[in-house]
């Protein structure tokens, strides 16, 4: 008895030390997982502010829209420690108003959702501006070529303008005489001030690629610190005095990545400005109350934005000639198929929009003209295999043509309406006396493909004379 209970004892010890060894290694991995999991969360984590974590994501997010990369790594450190700092300033006063209950105010309110509005526009900005195109060495190349005096021929322009915020022309005769009588642009300064005239005085030091043709033109041709009187309209009256002109031209790597940035800048800014008019011309915009539309006093008033009526035209003539194109090529495609059955077949292929359609005496007729070991020869199958390729290659072109020029529904509605349409002529043509007259004879059987197929091309053709 007591050998047995010794044993007994022995086996629930051995079970004991294993439990007790198993757990110790499930608590060594949770441990290290804990670790390794607290590492990874601290690493993601950027600070954190009465409990509050700004994570790395944040600071890479503003860092990467704060503009060009700094130039060493104590520079980048140092933009992405500023970038945090301003982000723990924003917490804590975003903690504070809250405290303050500011955050149950109407201010809060619709604060929160013009700043929804204004974030989702500046996203969707941001994706119409990438969809333009990329700019290539060559490009770039040509640009520097046509432009001389932006890139080789460009120089540093130092010189006085005096803004002046009116157009007052009997003053500015006066200081054209004393101008051209040797006076200095300090004696004209002194009769702007005595004249009470609204003035801003700067020293600018420009290249002469960031100067308007118009005022470089003036700047060049006139003598070394001798001011200049001009008018720019009826909007403001200039002083220019010119200290220096000094050539800094512009080549090599620099040039072209110059010539690259100023062309996709515009060819963004133009991806945009194109992107924004589809949409406002897609959409349904109304003013009310003081905005409410007034023909007498709109044209006084600063311009509200409004679908333009003539693209919006233009855009519907468009979807109609999509929608025509698109649907007779369709048609022309299920044409096209019925000719093949047919010439697979020996006889007219009928679509089976009733149980009765092969009953009807004309399919009846054409029985007695079909070889019943109806063999498809080696030319016909080169026709079939041809006209398939091109068929689909032909379809396919016309979808990338009008891709652009119609709505996705618009194009789906064109294919469904071709192939109705497709469909509704093919069931005609099997019960038509051209059918009984094509399968009388063997070598009529490929003239419906061949016409039906010459009907697909045009359509792709004419598609590729309106939308290339």
């Amino acid at each position: 008895m007591a050998a047995e209970e010794e044993e007994g004892f022995g086996r629930s010890w051995k079970y004991c030390v294993k439990l007790t060894g198993g757990l110790l290694v499930l608590l060594v991995f949770l441990a290290g997982c804990s670790g390794r999991e607290g590492k990874d969360v601290n690493s993601r984590v950027a600070a954190s502010v009465n409990g509050v974590e700004i994570t790395q994501r944040e600071v890479d997010f503003l860092s990467e829209r704060a503009g060009v990369e700094p130039a060493s790594n104590e520079a980048t450190l140092n933009r992405r420690r500023q970038i945090l700092s301003g982000l723990v300033r924003s917490e804590l006063l975003a903690q504070k108003a809250s405290a303050l209950k500011l955050d149950k105010t109407p201010d809060y309110i619709i604060s929160t959702h013009i700043a929804r509005r204004g974030v989702l526009a500046g996203l969707a900005e941001r994706h119409l501006a990438l969809q333009a195109d990329g700019v290539s060495l060559a490009e770039a190349s040509r640009v520097i070529t046509a432009s001389p005096g932006s890139f080789a021929g460009r120089k540093i322009v130092v010189y006085d303008e005096v803004l002046i915020s009116d157009v007052d022309l009997p003053f500015l005769d006066s200081l054209n005489t004393l101008a051209r009588g040797g006076a200095s642009l300090e004696a004209l300064m002194q009769k702007v001030a005595a004249g009470k005239k609204m003035y801003r005085r700067t020293l600018q030091v420009l290249p002469s690629d960031r100067i308007q043709p118009a005022i470089l033109s003036v700047l060049s041709g006139s003598k070394r610190n001798t001011p200049v009187v001009a008018r720019v309209g009826d909007k403001f009256s200039m002083i220019m005095e010119v200290h220096a002109i000094e050539p800094s031209p512009l080549t090599g790597e620099a040039a072209l990545q110059a010539a690259k940035a100023s062309l996709q800048a515009a060819r963004r800014n133009a991806s945009l400005s194109n992107g924004m008019a589809d949409v406002l011309d897609a959409a349904t915009v109304k003013y009310y109350g003081e905005f409410a539309p007034d023909a007498n006093r709109d044209s006084l008033l600063a311009a509200l934005p409004v679908p333009n009526a003539s693209r919006v035209a233009h855009r519907q003539h468009q979807l109609m000639k999509v929608a025509v194109l698109v649907g007779g090529a369709i048609g022309s495609a299920m044409m096209v198929l019925a000719a093949m059955i047919g010439l697979l077949k020996g006889e007219a292929w009928p679509p089976s929009f009733a149980k009765t359609s092969l009953k009807d005496k004309q399919l009846k007729a054409l029985e007695k003209y079909r070889d019943a070991r109806h063999v498809i020869t080696p030319m016909e199958k080169a026709v079939l295999s041809v006209v398939a390729f091109l068929g689909v290659a032909a379809l396919g072109y016309q979808g990338v043509l009008v891709w652009g020029d119609a709505p996705l529904w618009g194009i789906g509605s064109s294919v469904a309406g071709g192939v109705v349409i497709g469909l509704v002529v093919s069931y005609l043509y099997a019960r038509s006396p051209l059918a009984l007259w094509v399968f009388k004879e063997r070598p009529r059987y490929v003239l419906p493909l061949l016409g039906s197929f010459f009907f697909l091309l045009a359509s792709v053709a004419v598609t590729m004379f309106y939308f290339h």
